[in-house]
């Protein structure tokens, strides 16, 4: 049984979680909560009227439409963003091509190494040798969903180097 396959199906979990315990509530005056949520509102407007226009502006450019202009909207405006547009689409595409070229160097120079090492296996025998269990209550463990173990079957001083830490038992 490989790890993949353990944890493909979770387990449904309980947790007793409150998310009122983690939120921070600022202690922020009446009058200044609803100014913020003006200004933002007013923002998100100012934002979204903006897309807008270069979007619609765009289009009237393109197929002869009326193009009303007021305040910073105008046909100047759109020509202008319309270029900065065309100059971030090359960029972009000379950025592609030097990522694909950069891959391939890389891929040349270090992609036939093969420098990772992974340790093997581990064997049901060498389980069962390891916790001092039988094989078949390791064979059992691996094909639960879950284990309840009655007692610690891991030895104290395992994954200390064999020496017990400082100032501890």
């Amino acid at each position: 049984m490989g790890f993949s396959d353990i944890h493909q199906k979770p387990l449904k979990q309980e947790v007793e979680y409150d998310i009122e315990d983690h939120l921070i509530y600022g202690k922020q005056k009446g009058w200044k909560k609803v100014l913020e949520w003006i200004f933002t509102v007013i923002m998100w407007m100012v934002i979204l009227s903006y897309i807008g226009y270069l979007i619609y502006g765009s289009l009237a450019i393109k197929f002869g439409w009326y193009l009303f202009e007021f305040l910073f909207y105008t046909r100047e405006m759109v020509l202008t963003i319309q270029e900065y547009f065309f100059v971030l689409l090359i960029a972009y595409l000379v950025f592609i091509i030097l990522l694909i070229f950069w891959k391939n160097y890389n891929y040349q120079k270090f992609g036939k190494l093969h420098r990772r090492t992974f340790q093997p296996e581990v064997s049901n025998d060498e389980l069962s040798e390891m916790f001092e269990l039988d094989k078949s209550v390791i064979e059992q463990m691996q094909s639960e969903r879950y284990v309840v173990l009655e007692t610690n079957i891991i030895p104290p001083d395992m994954g200390m180097g064999g020496k017990k830490k400082e100032g501890k038992e």
